[in-house]
């Protein structure tokens, strides 16, 4: 007993060395989550100071953050991941369902617009980052009881698209205290010397009203950006009612603009423009690539001369 003893001693101490070293290996990698958590942070508030700062420079000086909740994973590697995910219409599809239904569901609950194998692969990811939690009996939870709107995520992802795609500097929520239209603008971007504004709208086009687009209207004429999108993240048409919306919204606020055509223009599929400067989109068949499409139209006009201000 005693020879067995003396052999089990050096056994356990290997074994708790290996222990050890795997806690101190976990920890490393937990550190340097932690650390890129941070760098992006701080690069968050860098990017929000600098929009801050370059709106007063132009003349709006009463500035405040929104705060609705994002569902968002809190590691900068998630963060990551979860960004990539999001440039599939299918996962913003089935996020806004997670949400709808927040604190009782399954995953036949989120097959509206995947397959059941993708809803899976879906869910699964939301509980490895924490954001989704088990119930029992093969239901789940929202972890945030506080996310009632996918809104204030899609805004998060537009302006990660304009930093990360476009090269811009970009801040989302933000509220310019006093400003016509109701003051609260989604997405706010610096792209070299020009100011963009996005409007974003995760309801279908069938939910959308006349007064949205005067409201957004309005917060053009108050913010007069060298570039205004209203960005509907939708693959339905943007013909049968949101451009015709505009085009009776614009006929009575064009003065206020100073808009030389009030007529929303068709650039490509779904896509419209109205001189040059203000554009309809939708995320048929791409929302990044739908962005581009528009900003690539705008520097066209703008090296070509044909510039005329908000």
């Amino acid at each position: 007993m005693a020879g067995s003893d003396a052999r089990d001693g050096p056994a356990r101490e290997a074994e708790s060395r290996s222990g050890l070293a795997r806690d101190i290996a976990a920890l490393r990698r937990e550190v340097r989550a932690l650390s890129k958590a941070v760098e992006r942070l701080w690069q968050l508030a860098e990017r929000a100071t600098s929009i801050d700062l370059y709106l007063r420079s132009r003349g709006v000086h009463s500035i405040a953050r929104v705060s609705e909740p994002v569902l968002l994973p809190r590691s900068a590697t998630a963060q990551e991941r979860y960004y990539c995910l999001l440039r599939h219409y299918s996962f913003r599809l089935f996020l806004r369902d997670v949400i709808r239904h927040g604190s009782d569901f399954g995953v036949r609950d989120l097959t509206r617009y995947c397959s059941e194998p993708v809803a899976r692969d879906y869910l699964l990811a939301l509980r490895r980052w924490g954001l989704v939690r088990a119930v029992g009996g093969g239901r789940f939870a929202l972890r945030a009881a506080d996310i009632r709107s996918f809104g204030p995520t899609l805004e998060w992802f537009v302006a990660n698209v304009l930093v990360r795609e476009f090269g811009m500097v970009a801040a989302h929520g933000l509220r310019l205290n006093g400003a016509v239209g109701g003051g609260d603008f989604d997405v706010i971007a610096r792209w070299g010397d020009r100011l963009v504004y996005v409007e974003t709208k995760a309801s279908p086009p069938r939910n959308i009203e006349r007064s949205q687009v005067d409201a957004f209207l309005q917060r053009v004429a108050a913010l007069s950006p060298e570039m205004a999108v209203f960005l509907n993240d939708t693959q339905l048409r943007m013909a049968d009612k949101i451009a015709v919306l505009f085009g009776e919204s614009l006929r009575a606020q064009a003065s206020d603009l100073g808009l030389p055509d009030r007529r929303p223009r068709r650039l490509q599929r779904e896509l419209f423009t109205i001189g040059g400067r203000i554009f309809i989109a939708n995320a048929e068949p791409d929302l990044v690539a739908n962005l581009g499409a528009c900003l690539a139209h705008f520097a066209r006009e703008r090296s070509a001369g044909r510039e005329e201000a908000i």
